[in-house]
């Protein structure tokens, strides 16, 4: 979807996750097992500042990145922050389908996936409410219905401007 909407938009797509995966030569879940959640955090916010720098760029940030506060001041100021909502049954169908990331990011509770998503939707909702610039919820819409909306709604690029 990211990678669609960069190309629509003439843009390059960076998926945090994966450049850390790339760079650390290792899976998310090997860097959590050895090193715990907050050097992965640390990780993140590390790239975010790196993708800050001007570059025109979509970026595909892990759910968890709006944690520390001052990520969702970096994400505010320097790019337009969308907000994918999605239901927490539509969230544990998808990363059940998506063996790529169930496979790469281990628990972060030890919970069942029902249950732990639903407790870290109800834990991030209000940063990902303060954050993010557009919200769309995406329970119904297909990856390209998604990228249409999008591109629709977005600033200067819609049909409202």
């Amino acid at each position: 979807m990211g990678i669609k909407l960069a190309g629509l938009l003439g843009c390059n797509f960076v998926d945090i996750d994966e450049e850390i995966v790339k760079e650390q030569h290792k899976s998310i879940e090997k860097i959590v097992c050895e090193n715990g959640w907050p050097y992965f955090r640390e990780l993140e916010s590390q790239k975010l500042v790196e993708l800050v720098e001007g570059r025109k760029l979509v970026v595909a940030t892990g759910g968890g990145i709006i944690l520390k506060e001052k990520n969702r001041e970096m994400l505010k100021d320097h790019f337009f922050v969308i907000w994918l909502k999605a239901s927490p049954g539509v969230i544990r169908k998808r990363l059940e389908k998506d063996t790529f990331r169930s496979d790469q990011r281990p628990s972060l509770s030890g919970k069942g996936v029902l249950q732990e998503v639903e407790e870290i939707l109800e834990m991030r909702t209000k940063y990902y409410e303060e954050t993010s610039h557009m919200d769309v919820s995406t329970d119904e819409l297909s990856p390209v219905e998604v990228v249409e909306y999008i591109m629709k709604n977005l600033p200067g690029k819609g049909k409202n401007d």
